[in-house]
């Protein structure tokens, strides 16, 4: 992580950057690139860009793994913007920050989240909502098969060994 704070311009034009080169990289790769300068140059102690799926959200790039605690004098405020094309949200970026200059910040990642929209109506970008469609489909699917299933309970076949173990001859 840099340690110097670059200014929401700086930021922006560095993630434009990011977003030209996307010919060369994969979909994934550019959205950890982004959120990447969202936190090296705004110091921002966690970011994250969700992609919008069937009523889910799918963390798709993140500045780390989310933290499981936090200290409220280290994050002053969570900042989540949509990343919207028109009437249709695709995504959320979420930045946990440090500083009380919220209106600021939530401007800057106004302007990135609009980036991101264009970019994820591009052909290359379109593979990667693909894939994590088809994630969030087979996980619910999955959720599904598990929930319908009926818990067994292990007591049986322990009876059934047990008799086993007794020289009991056990039915089929």
């Amino acid at each position: 992580m840099n340690h110097h704070y670059q200014s929401a311009n700086a930021v922006l034009l560095c993630v434009k950057e990011k977003l030209a080169q996307a010919r060369e990289a994969r979909p994934a790769e550019i959205l950890n690139t982004i959120v990447a300068a969202l936190s090296d140059g705004r110091r921002y102690q966690w970011t994250g860009i969700y992609l919008a799926v069937e009523n889910l959200s799918m963390r798709q790039a993140s500045s780390g793994p989310a933290p499981e605690t936090i200290s409220l004098s280290d994050v002053r405020a969570e900042i989540v913007v949509p990343i919207r094309l028109g009437a249709r949200t695709l995504g959320l970026i979420v930045a946990e920050i440090g500083r009380a200059s919220v209106s600021a910040e939530r401007a800057l990642l106004q302007q990135v989240a609009k980036l991101v929209a264009r970019y994820l109506t591009t052909d290359l970008s379109k593979q990667l909502l693909r894939q994590t469609r088809e994630k969030a489909q087979r996980e619910k699917a999955k959720a599904e098969a598990n929930a319908e299933r009926p818990h067994k309970s292990p007591q049986p076949a322990r009876l059934a060994v047990r008799k086993a173990a007794a020289g009991e001859l056990i039915p089929r």
